[in-house]
């Protein structure tokens, strides 16, 4: 009798310790300013082929969907670095990221071009993934941004082996998934909040075509291997000028 006691209790005391056990914690940025390089395997400015040959792009995801910390890469150094603003780690004060994002490697936006002198910018579209991974991706789109007078595209890519994967194009993304395009739009230009006009700070034009996604990225790549790197390092380039690598015809920089 005694035995079936202290099993009954037994019982008791397990199920009321997994009824008053904590709910899962939030997922959350657990980032801190302590915290603030990551080196890859590879340098992730130009130790990453930037295209597939099966016409895939290669994506260096430098923020998390749903994380708040300002990781860029560094050119100098090839590794992830959390961006400071006036002396201080910068955290974007806002709803966290709607989306992974990150960057193309070797691939450059140069100055002269009217570009920011970095890789070019990539909203991933997929679940979260860890900081410094290098994730796998079918371009669909721009994302036409305007950062105070200054253009500032956003390739839109989506991610391999996941729900996203079969989306051709963007009115495809708004037909199978509605509102995604509306949620970008709304973050990328809210985020930054006020300029000193009581204007946002970014504005958008809308979203652009594959082919103009593709354009652009190919640009960016053969203006990497044409002015950022040793000729040691250049890709070779075929009569076309397009580095042999690229074979699939989705990835030249003539677009489609």
């Amino acid at each position: 009798m005694n035995a079936k006691r202290v099993a009954l209790q037994a019982c008791i005391a397990l199920a009321l310790g997994w009824a008053l056990a904590p709910a899962p914690a939030v997922a959350q940025d657990l980032t801190t300013p302590h915290v603030s390089v990551i080196r890859g395997e590879k340098n992730y400015w130009s130790g990453i082929d930037p295209i597939n040959r099966d016409g895939t792009y290669n994506v260096v995801v430098e923020i998390p969907a749903g994380t708040t910390a300002k990781y860029e890469t560094n050119k100098d150094t090839g590794m992830l670095e959390l961006e400071q603003k006036n002396g201080a780690p910068r955290f974007v004060q806002y709803l966290g990221y709607p989306a992974n994002y990150g960057a193309i490697p070797r691939s450059v936006m140069l100055k002269s071009k009217g570009g920011d002198g970095d890789s070019v910018d990539v909203i991933l579209l997929g679940p979260a993934v860890p900081r410094g991974a290098v994730v796998r991706g079918r371009v669909i789109g721009l994302l036409s941004l305007v950062d105070t007078g200054e253009t500032d595209d956003k390739a839109v890519v989506v991610m391999e082996n996941t729900p996203f994967a079969k989306v051709k194009s963007i009115p495809d993304l708004e037909a199978k998934f509605p509102g995604v395009t509306t949620i970008l739009q709304t973050w990328f230009t809210s985020y930054k909040g006020y300029g000193k006009d009581g204007k946002l700070m970014l504005s958008s034009n809308g979203f652009k075509d594959r082919v103009a996604a593709i354009k652009l990225i190919g640009d960016a790549i053969l203006d990497f291997e044409m002015s950022s790197v040793t000729e040691a390092d250049k890709r070779p380039l075929d009569p076309k000028g397009n580095p042999y690598l690229y074979r699939h015809p989705a990835a030249k920089n003539i677009g489609e």
